[in-house]
């Protein structure tokens, strides 16, 4: 995938489809504040920042079921720095949003913080792009399963619960697309 400009939208940057306000929480902070502020803005992640507001985390809804519920540990008593997933991988604003797809296909990430000049200014995630580029997802998915990875069921079950677009089938924009074969769809072409 090193002409991963062809696949389209080239044109598109990321500073044109990154959510420029992602949610904050301090890497101080526990469990329970942290998925509380989820829950109200209902998202599935915060970037997480340590005492000088410089970027050190991000903290997914899958940290807190994998580490915390799963474990039957106190919210209340583990802190936000203890399960947040580091290192950050970051993406300058001016890039393309295929190099955005690339990168989180490699990592196995969803989301990348945005920087201008070594400056957080937002937040891109794979739905994000989802929105602009169907097809560039579905070859990044493709990429990341000729690579033979090893999240990919991992991968295939968090785009059940959490993926919106236009379906591959019918082409109608759906909040509920399933990973069906390889291919997107609404519940009514599942």
């Amino acid at each position: 995938m090193e002409n991963y400009e062809d696949f389209g939208a080239s044109d598109v940057l990321v500073k044109s489809v990154m959510s420029e306000s992602p949610l904050i929480i301090k890497k101080d902070e526990n469990i329970r504040t942290a998925a509380n502020l989820m829950s109200e803005a209902k998202t599935g992640s915060l970037v997480v920042l340590d005492n000088d507001g410089e970027l050190t985390g991000i903290l997914t809804e899958m940290d807190i079921v994998d580490d915390i519920v799963s474990e039957g540990l106190d919210p209340d008593k583990v802190l936000v720095k203890e399960i947040m997933s580091t290192p950050v991988h970051t993406i300058e604003s001016s890039k393309p949003i295929q190099e955005a797809a690339k990168t989180m296909a490699d990592l196995e990430i969803r989301r990348l913080p945005v920087v201008d000049g070594g400056k957080m200014v937002g937040i891109i995630t794979e739905n994000d792009i989802l929105e602009i580029s169907p097809t560039l997802i579905e070859i990044t998915r493709e990429y990341k399963r000729i690579r033979g990875s090893s999240k990919d069921q991992e991968y295939s079950e968090s785009m059940k619960r959490e993926t919106s677009g236009y379906c591959e089938s019918c082409g109608v924009y759906s909040e509920q697309l399933i990973l069906e074969n390889s291919r997107l769809l609404c519940p009514e072409c599942e």
